[in-house]
């Protein structure tokens, strides 16, 4: 430990005169006692803070994906109400069928219950009521099928690795060069 203490003074005093004087004060008063002593640490906050791990919600991360692959945030924040609806219709499916790809591409979607629309199914003892919503009036375990769900078995989100004041865009602005 001495030798790399002694290489790290030797290197921080060839480059840095005011080191290099701190280091001659200690030395010389640790030639006249036998307990030297020791230059003044600097403050705490004289020290850069470390930089924030990068982190970003994985919300933010699915619709920077969906923006950046099928522009769904331009098109959902558009101000529909000057289009007819055969032009929102034609803006409508190419975004949508990106989006399909996309979703399918970085997450596992899938229907909660295989039966199709309007079967009777029995609602298991032990599923939660995040699974199965009752519609309308009536009691028991089994109803008719009016959506069968959807629920996500596997996620591949892209992992953030921008810096953490950028962690809330979704997209970046977009400038032609003129």
């Amino acid at each position: 430990m001495a030798l790399g203490t002694a290489f790290r003074a030797f290197f921080a005093a060839l480059l840095n005169q005011d080191v290099a004087r701190q280091l001659k004060t200690v030395l010389d008063a640790g030639a006249k006692t036998t307990t030297p002593a020791l230059p003044q640490a600097k403050s705490p906050e004289a020290a850069p803070a470390p930089p924030k791990t990068a982190s970003r919600s994985d919300a933010i991360t699915l619709l920077a994906t969906l923006q950046r692959e099928a522009r769904l945030i331009d098109l959902v924040k558009e101000n529909l109400s000057a289009y007819s609806d055969a032009q929102i219709g034609a803006a409508a499916r190419p975004c949508l069928q990106q989006c399909a790809t996309t979703l399918e591409r970085v997450m596992s979607v899938q229907p909660i219950v295989t039966a199709s629309d309007g079967s009777m199914i029995e609602v298991p003892e032990s599923a939660g009521p995040a699974r199965y919503q009752w519609i309308g009036e009536g009691a028991g375990t089994s109803g008719k099928l009016v959506h069968h769900g959807w629920k996500v078995d596997q996620l591949e989100l892209p992992q953030w690795t921008g810096p953490h004041q950028d962690s809330g865009v979704i997209a970046p602005v977009q400038l032609q060069r003129v």
